[in-house]
């Protein structure tokens, strides 16, 4: 099953529950008492094994609110064509409530008038493992997760294809607002109460389009004030007719309607692709099989080769050879090479406060170059941007430090070539200052321009 196959299949886990949904007309939802947040063993998903069992469910779509799978996007006020991963995990930490695993993060780089908006999506990993191994001892073999709010701007794409905002009840007094166009989500944010202000999210808005978006979708029969100063464009819209008006039955919730259907791709690329939770075990038991039979391979290539050395060279060296026969001789006027001495560098401290400064408009450069610090084991690196031009790179040391030099000089010779100087005062905040003034990849200055800084989305 492919990202792109129709789902009939659609479990939904909440916090205390699962709904589940079937592409049917009649008796196509039933909910469980189980939380699949939570580690389970095969006596706690007994009911919902046996489900999926009676039903020969196989495959499923998961919809996995935007709490655990977050949509943010950053605006870089200048066009960039490419960015360090590390760069936009600084830039997501501190609107996620978990940590952010390298491998949970994805992101795209969205060009526009003098600017990039780069496009991310993090999910929990812990959760999303929870979540997995408990849908493995369901007996489900596969499953593609999608979050909400993808769900529904992939519903509403079949009518819409502009920029707008939509608001989606989670409960009674919880809302979710989302800023989509045609099927790619920019925004997300929480809301509770029955009185939302969200003109600053219009105003965010204006950063990802030429215009603030003043389209939204509201719910229909709900009682929810949504004020601004800004003029909307408001719109009421019935779940129930939405399904009607796809061929769907009318009882499917938004979310669980742009699950079923077929509209382009949703799922963020983190996690896209469908995972078969099986795969794994089968791949384990095929190397098992197939052990004996390689065994029995190599010890009979090893016989044969050890029988054909002995009778291609069983003529080759006699008893009677002498081992000055061969052995090269020296002449007295031959000397033999010696090898020169590496001179060996003391270490030096490595609770040393250093500091790495990009003077480039390339970015990720000074990320790049602590991680090579802290592989030599340095604790204490700071990174940021330098206003100054600089011509190459160069290392600052300290007047008072001793033997620093000749250390940097050894252990970054093939990894950071630059210019060393130890006239840094010792009042200074840093023990050492690098500077980057070159592209490391070419080795080549790059044209200095203004200094690009990212701004955050709410």
């Amino acid at each position: 099953m492919s990202i792109f196959s129709k789902s009939k299949i659609v479990i939904w886990p909440k916090s205390q529950s699962l709904e589940i949904y079937q592409d049917k007309k009649e008796n196509n939802n039933l909910s469980f008492d189980i939380n699949l947040w939570t580690t389970h063993d095969e006596a706690g998903l007994q009911p919902l094994a046996l489900y999926v069992k009676q039903n020969k469910i196989e495959a499923c779509t998961v919809l996995v609110s935007d709490d655990i799978i977050i949509t943010r996007s950053f605006i870089y006020d200048s066009q960039i064509s490419e960015i360090d991963k590390k760069e936009v995990i600084g830039l997501a930490e501190g609107f996620v409530k978990f940590k952010i695993d390298p491998s949970s993060i994805e992101y795209k780089l969205v060009p526009g008038d003098n600017k990039t908006v780069i496009q991310s999506t993090i999910f929990d990993k812990s959760k999303i493992d929870t979540l997995i191994s408990n849908l493995e001892k369901t007996g489900i073999k596969s499953c593609s997760i999608k979050t909400v709010s993808s769900s529904i701007s992939n519903a509403v794409s079949t009518f819409f294809d502009k920029e707008y905002f939509l608001l989606y009840p989670l409960n009674s007094s919880e809302y979710t607002l989302i800023l989509s166009k045609g099927s790619s989500v920019y925004l997300t944010s929480n809301f509770k109460g029955s009185s939302l202000d969200i003109q600053k999210i219009i105003n965010y808005s204006n950063l990802y389009f030429s215009n603030p978006t003043t389209k939204i979708y509201l719910p229909q029969n709900k009682e929810v004030e949504v004020s601004s100063t800004t003029e909307l464009e408001k719109t009421q819209y019935n779940e129930n007719q939405i399904s009607q008006n796809l061929g769907k039955p009318s009882n499917l919730p938004l979310p669980v309607l742009g699950a079923m259907i077929v509209q382009g791709e949703t799922t963020p690329a983190i996690i896209s692709q469908v995972k078969d939770i099986n795969s794994e075990k089968n791949n384990m038991e095929s190397k098992k099989n197939i052990l004996p039979i390689i065994a029995v391979f190599v010890v009979t290539a090893a016989v044969a080769s050890i029988i054909i050395y002995f009778v291609l060279n069983r003529n080759a060296v006699t008893p009677d050879t002498q081992v000055s026969d061969i052995t090269p001789t020296i002449s007295q006027t031959e000397t033999l090479p010696t090898e020169t001495p590496v001179p060996t560098v003391a270490e030096i401290s490595k609770k040393l406060k250093l500091q790495v400064l990009n003077a480039t408009d390339i970015s990720g450069q000074a990320a790049t170059v602590k991680e090579i610090l802290t592989k030599l084991g340095f604790t204490s690196v700071a990174v940021g941007n330098s206003k100054e031009v600089v011509d190459g790179n160069e290392v600052r040391i300290k007047t008072s430090l001793t033997g620093v030099k000749e250390y940097f000089t050894q252990n970054l010779v093939d990894k950071f070539d630059a210019t060393y100087s130890t006239g840094l005062k010792d009042t200074s905040t840093y023990d050492v200052v690098f500077v980057i003034g070159v592209d490391l990849k070419t080795g080549a200055a790059p044209t200095k321009t203004a200094t690009a800084t990212a701004t955050p989305a709410p």
